[in-house]
């Protein structure tokens, strides 16, 4: 009778555990594929130099490119959802790396909702619409918390190997985030700015592939069928 009630309340942490495992290799997944769905839209349409464009209104690959923002909405949350599973303190860095994908996936799944208008115009000048406002504030806000995150998980010592994917994506990212950006300031060459751009977020939606992969792989092992934290 002992053995069936021990064997019994094993049962549901056991579920729970592999509940977050499915979690964070589900997010994982969903950032692949957000990424590969990003590539898509753009070999769909290579006369677009910028990727927001991609889901303005009117624009063929739009049903496309807002599902994949979706997708990295849904990779970013559960991940989040993943991480709440490892004892508090273990991915923690001034505040929960939690919460900062959480907002990171928010502010991914407003701009996947929100549109942009076509041609995806800067906010405040001729043409733009509130809309473009919204999408443009809310996708910018989420890339900059997606390298809040990676800077976070850079300063983790949990994982070395983690630490310096972080480090690698974070530096590359910010390289060809600030080359794009300079082109674009001084009118320069507007294909080379824009595969820039495709680049640096690419390699920022593969860091939640990554992560998420790390954390599936981290809980796995804290199963009780195997290593503990």
């Amino acid at each position: 009778m002992t053995e069936t009630v021990d064997r019994l309340a094993g049962i549901r942490p056991t579920a729970i555990a592999r509940r977050h495992v499915t979690q964070a290799a589900g997010g994982a997944a969903a950032a692949f594929a957000s990424a590969a769905l990003i590539w898509v839209c753009r070999l769909w349409d290579p006369s677009v130099h910028y990727v927001s464009q991609l889901g303005a209104t009117g624009m063929p690959t739009a049903p496309v490119f807002n599902l994949a923002l979706l997708l990295l909405a849904v990779a970013a949350v559960l991940v989040d959802r993943a991480l709440h599973r490892i004892p508090d303190g273990a991915y923690r860095v001034g505040w929960p790396i939690a919460t900062t994908l959480l907002l990171c996936g928010l502010c991914f799944g407003v701009a996947s909702a929100v549109t942009c208008s076509p041609g995806c115009p800067v906010p405040f000048t001729p043409g733009a619409l509130p809309q473009d406002l919204v999408h443009i504030t809310f996708a910018v806000i989420g890339f900059l918390l997606a390298i809040v995150a990676m800077g976070q998980v850079a300063l983790v010592r949990r994982r070395p190997w983690m630490r310096g994917a972080s480090v690698f994506i974070l530096v590359a990212v910010g390289a060809t985030s600030l080359t794009g950006a300079m082109l674009a300031l001084f009118r320069g060459d507007t294909v080379l700015g824009g595969n820039l751009e495709f680049t640096a977020a690419t390699l920022a939606i593969a860091w939640f592939g990554v992560f998420g992969s790390q954390i599936a792989s981290e809980l796995r092992k804290s199963t009780p069928d195997g290593r503990g934290f």
